[in-house]
């Protein structure tokens, strides 16, 4: 009864949460990937990760169709920024938010099924985090890679995600051990490298490589769980609220190293 009472208050925050950010109306940023030879993830972060040739399923489900409706959608919207329309997806998104737990686990569904449906779901997120940039998604896609006994993101679906960019403005998506070597529009490279044993701790370390100096704005998804974060840079410390994205915009040395705590 106990857990049952703990998911019927998640579903409650994600809902009011949801509704909050509904009644404000949609804010696209549209970021967008990097090429997957762009980023390295670090060994002990592919192990949680799905071959990209295991979700494979011919046959449509009702579930699929209905996920595959939304993602559609939120392309849609990426170019027509209408408010009713993200409205529909932002509730189609909390209602199978809501009951993702008990229909991943139905008897009826095949492991190859529900696996296809958790990819799916996956992918809506992504979506949605990159048209609107709301931490909300990214806490969802960080579930399914951290919380899940057995694995349901694929690798090609976490580089998709884990770094995104507009020009020179870089989003921090989701925390794990990786790297990201990004052509600056100015020209030369900049390396961001994530260092960490997340999700046994709630800390990172952030370092850049680079051979020049060159100006970034960058992004770091701070979760909706986070308590009293900070993001800081020697005795400088950034603003950073839980349920946001803390910015760094600032001049990158070769040499640069900020930590972040998600809990203090």
């Amino acid at each position: 009864m106990k857990i049952k009472r703990l998911f019927a208050i998640i579903g409650i925050a994600v809902f009011l949460f949801s509704c909050g950010n509904s009644e404000n109306g949609l804010k696209v940023i549209n970021s967008g990937s990097f090429s997957d030879s762009n980023i390295t993830l670090d060994g002990a972060l592919t192990q949680r990760l799905l071959p990209d040739s295991v979700v494979n399923i011919s046959r449509q489900s009702p579930i699929l169709v209905k996920l595959g409706e939304s993602i559609l959608a939120t392309q849609k919207l990426r170019k027509d920024q209408s408010d009713s329309l993200w409205n529909e997806v932002s509730a189609s998104w909390y209602r199978f938010g809501k009951n993702r737990l008990s229909i991943l686990s139905a008897d009826s569904l095949s492991n190859s099924k529900a696996t296809a449906i958790a990819c799916k779901w996956a992918d809506l997120n992504i979506a949605l985090l990159k048209l609107s940039g709301e931490v909300r998604f990214g806490d969802a896609i960080e579930d399914l890679i951290y919380k899940n006994q057995s694995p349901i993101f694929t690798e090609k679906q976490l580089k998709s995600i884990i770094y995104t960019h507009i020009d020179d403005q870089i989003f921090i998506n989701v925390i794990g051990s990786s790297s990201l070597t990004h052509q600056h529009t100015t020209g030369g490279t900049i390396k961001l490298i994530q260092e960490t044993d997340y999700p046994k701790s709630n800390e990172m370390t952030l370092k850049c490589e680079s051979n020049d100096v060159r100006f970034l704005d960058v992004f770091i998804r701070i979760p909706e769980w986070a308590i009293n974060p900070t993001v800081s840079y020697g005795n400088v410390k950034y603003v950073a609220h839980p349920g946001e994205y803390c910015q760094v915009s600032r001049k990158w040395h070769d040499g640069d190293e900020f930590r972040i705590v998600l809990k203090n």
